[in-house]
């Protein structure tokens, strides 16, 4: 059974996702409408990423000064907003200031990981980052299904009311139900817009800069495939928007049930660093394996081992971010971490891109040998961490 307080924390995730996953259809449209092209979509994906980039430390310090509540819950607040800019406006210049918005709000993961951190024991930290990633996965599963039929229905600003509402009664919910976790407060930290310093300390453990530098490789990886994909479908396998919508779906499923079920059941027989290789080795083959194959069917079996893949090593590298961190630093080690991952979604598909523009299938045999890489080369790294 969920507590109280874990349950909240998964709906502030899933909220956050449903948004970002009902984005994900209808934006392109969007920004065409009202005047845009492509390759202003593109820019306005990574302002997002990149404002995410920048607030997750932020956001996370100020958990650590003045606690994890009233952070999710002014962070939940700036997500009503940016939705709601949207559903009132579809300006271009109101779209672009909305996405920027919601990166800043959505850079609250972080803090909803130390919320974790703070409320959980060791043992079970890993168990439990599993259950926020499912909720994450649950989102990108509903959200993209949700937009397209609502927008098709009620008007293309339609469904950005559904986030908008969620965001502000999950406001409600935190401040009514979500007690405060973090139990050591820091009052005389400092909150920067970019702390060198911080960032500079926090990298120093050899374990963790690793880790960090990892978390960041992983990201990138995946963040090369994404944007191109449905391109990539389309080209070699000749699939519609409505086959590359039921690829993300079992994606999205894929996710969910290795977070939700798959990773508790692991635990039992292996740690989170076993899972961590075991992750790089499915990841890379499953998507070499889409970029060589001339299959649509192939490509349809191997999507969702993509998803296991990184599901098994975003958890457990973030468990042991969590895990190798001091109980008073949970917040500003996890936004780092965040920060780490954001910037990987800026510079992958802007990479992926400018791969694919060479060969459609580049992206995708270069993010499957470089995970590759990374298993060989963190092999001795790995070995220096040790559950607590």
């Amino acid at each position: 059974m969920l507590d109280r307080k874990l349950f909240i924390l998964l709906l502030v995730v899933f909220i956050d996702l449903l948004g970002f996953g009902i984005v994900i259809p209808i934006l392109p449209l969007l920004v065409e409408r009202v005047g845009g092209n492509v390759f202003l979509v593109g820019v306005i994906i990574a302002l997002f990423s990149l404002f995410q980039f920048l607030f997750s430390p932020i956001l996370g310090r100020l958990s650590d000064k003045y606690g994890r509540k009233p952070v999710l819950i002014v962070s939940s607040f700036i997500n009503a907003i940016s939705y709601s800019l949207i559903f009132f406006s579809q300006a271009l210049l109101i779209i672009f200031i909305a996405r920027i918005v919601a990166g800043i709000g959505s850079a609250s993961l972080s803090v909803a990981q130390a919320y974790i951190a703070d409320s959980s024991t060791k043992h079970e930290r890993t168990k439990r980052m599993g259950f926020l990633g499912a909720s994450f996965s649950l989102g990108f599963i509903i959200g993209p299904l949700l937009g397209g039929v609502v927008s098709e229905k009620f008007g293309i600003g339609a469904p950005f009311l559904i986030p908008a509402i969620l965001s502000l009664i999950n406001t409600f919910l935190i401040f009514i139900i979500l007690p405060e976790s973090n139990k050591l407060l820091q009052k005389d930290i400092k909150i920067e817009l970019f702390n060198y310093k911080v960032t500079r300390e926090v990298l120093r453990p050899k374990n963790m800069s690793f880790l960090l530098i990892l978390f960041f490789f992983i990201n990138f990886v995946l963040a090369l495939i994404i944007g191109v994909f449905p391109i990539f479908s389309q080209m070699r396998f000749g699939w519609t928007e409505s086959q590359n919508g039921y690829y993300f779906g079992l994606i999205g499923l894929g996710s969910f049930i290795t977070q939700a079920y798959l990773i508790s059941l692991l635990l039992k027989k292996i740690n989170e660093i076993q899972m961590i290789r075991l992750g790089l080795v499915i990841f890379g083959i499953a998507v070499i394996s889409i970029g060589l194959t001339p299959f649509g069917w192939l490509a349809l079996i191997a999507g969702p081992f993509t998803s296991m893949g990184f599901s098994l090593l975003n958890v457990n590298i973030q468990s042991l971010i969590s895990l190798e961190s001091d109980p008073d630093e949970q917040g500003i080690v996890l936004g780092v971490a965040q920060s780490f991952a954001a910037l990987a979604r800026v510079f992958g598909p802007l990479t992926g891109g400018a791969f694919a523009s060479l060969n459609i299938a580049l992206p995708y045999i270069i993010s499957g040998f470089l995970s590759i890489f990374i298993l060989l080369f963190g092999k001795n790294y790995l070995k220096l961490f040790k559950r607590g």
